[in-house]
């Protein structure tokens, strides 16, 4: 797996993490939009960027016959023997992402790190013509494979293109009408029309190499909806099934889900649970499916807390409303007896927290 690199002020390229495979996936044809559906929020935008296939719109370089422009007026390119020479400066200092090789016959090996590296240089559409992005691409190609693993490389390359703009005229032309229950219809359709399209540009083993992972992944991801969407499943019911969808993920799909992940579904069971009026046992059941024992235990203890300051915070609520509302006292002797009230129940950092909620109650 490759890594994307940074330049370092002084020079030298600097390597930054290696990139997951969710990354690389681009956050896929689904999680941009299961937002539509009001259970999976997703907040990666920091950490996973928004993929052009969440979107259904294909990357600004793609555009109906963009391979075959010529290059930006009549502008003099220096020649091109490996691609990187006279990189833009988007590019300047970086390592190349991705990789390209032959098997022992001589023939292009498919893996993910080569549709790494189209999309390493593609990124510098914007920059320079998408016909000098390819010629660069091309000349990559060249200077690292044998003649055959590069003819085909390149014929793949154009497939490619051809794939992404087709793609982009595609999700131009869906529609979706917003409402959760449409949404999984749509996407599955979406998901459908984009695995055809697949088909048509690319060789099983082709489609395997360059989209296995995010198509698992979406599948993955539409299976969850649809499982917190399905009322007639109870909260632990839903626990059980999105366990076994998480069990039955390869392994490194399994160990790339986060605690964000584990925290969304959580908040989505929770408030099913509120909603359905369900009991404490139903609550820790569910917990217990999807997070196991030692989390579980956590959530209670954090819930006992959360009850016991509700509790100190009503007492004091009710104890000030007493002293607001005692006609005896001045407006002065009533703030002290409030100041002295606050003092005797809460600390000083818990007084912080209360009267950021004295303030929600005053300007609601």
């Amino acid at each position: 797996m490759g890594a994307t690199s940074m330049t370092r002020e002084g020079g030298g390229p600097v390597r930054a993490l290696p990139r997951s495979w969710k990354q690389r996936a681009g956050l896929s044809l689904l999680s941009g939009v299961v937002l539509v559906g009001g259970w999976l929020i997703w907040q990666r935008t920091a950490t996973k960027p928004v993929s052009t296939a969440a979107s259904g719109v294909a990357p600004d370089w793609i555009k109906p016959g963009a391979a075959s422009e010529g290059a930006r007026g009549n502008q003099a390119w220096p020649a091109l023997r490996t691609g990187l020479e006279a990189l833009p400066r988007s590019l300047v200092g970086t390592e190349v992402d991705g990789s390209v090789q032959a098997d022992a016959a001589g023939h292009l090996k498919l893996d993910r790190g080569l549709r790494n590296l189209f999309d390493y240089f593609l990124s510098l559409v914007g920059e320079e013509p998408l016909a000098r992005v390819r010629d660069r691409i091309v000349a990559y190609l060249r200077s690292h494979l044998p003649a055959t693993a590069a003819a085909e490389g390149v014929n793949l390359l154009d497939r490619y293109l051809a794939y992404e703009a087709e793609r982009g005229q595609q999700g131009q032309g869906d529609a979706h009408d917003g409402s959760p229950d449409a949404s999984l219809s749509s996407l599955s359709q979406r998901m459908a029309k984009l695995k055809a399209l697949r088909q048509g540009h690319f060789s099983a083993a082709e489609r395997q190499a360059f989209f296995g992972d995010e198509e698992a992944f979406d599948q993955y991801t539409l299976q969850k909806l649809a499982v917190m969407q399905d009322a007639s499943l109870s909260p632990v019911d839903k626990a059980q099934r999105l366990h076994q969808l998480t069990e039955a993920l390869p392994a490194e799909m399994r160990a790339s889900l986060t605690a964000v992940d584990s925290y969304e579904d959580l908040s989505a069971l929770t408030a099913d649970w509120k909603a359905r009026g369900g009991t404490p046992e139903a609550l820790r059941e569910a917990r217990l499916q999807l997070v196991g024992a030692e989390a579980t235990g956590r959530l209670e203890a954090l819930d006992q807390q959360r009850a016991q300051w509700a509790q100190r915070v009503q007492s004091y609520q009710s104890q000030k409303a007493r002293l607001m509302a005692d006609p005896s006292l001045s407006a002065l002797q009533r703030e002290q007896g409030v100041q002295q009230l606050q003092a005797s129940l809460f600390n000083e950092q818990e007084r912080l927290r209360l009267s950021a909620i004295d303030g929600a109650l005053v300007h609601p």
